[in-house]
């Protein structure tokens, strides 16, 4: 495992379709980089692949020394982040973030549904009936 590989990616962004850059996400505040320049990006990255790759919980570099020299102290098992802790708040937070964003969903699906609905008895009415 590399270490530092994340600052490979530094400077270069995801872009859709039309090459329009995509705006990264932002981290909770309670996640706070280690490391040489370490920026918002290279630990979003240091996460997104800690959970791509491993199937251990990630809890941050737990030895306070990582942050003094990090190539010498560091756990190469755990993004290069600061020991953190996810609370039951936190928890229930994202549990009713995600529920506004199910139920926005149904809306648009259901007024989808009955756009495409009137669409039909609108063309049948226009078209006469079927034989």
């Amino acid at each position: 495992f590399q270490l530092f590989w994340e600052k490979r990616l530094q400077g270069l962004s995801a872009s859709d379709v039309s090459e329009h850059s995509i705006k990264s996400m932002e981290l909770p505040k309670g996640l706070q980089g280690v490391g040489p320049g370490s920026t918002a990006e290279t630990l979003l990255w240091a996460v997104a692949s800690a959970l791509h790759a491993g199937n251990a919980p990630i809890t941050g570099q737990l030895s306070a020394a990582a942050e003094k020299n990090p190539a010498v102290w560091l756990n190469t098992c755990q993004p290069l982040c600061r020991a953190f802790v996810v609370t039951d708040e936190d928890i229930r937070k994202q549990e009713e973030k995600v529920q506004e964003v199910r139920k926005k969903l149904e809306e648009a699906l259901l007024a989808d549904l009955i756009s495409k609905s009137s669409e039909n008895s609108k063309d049948s009415l226009e078209n006469g009936p079927e034989f």
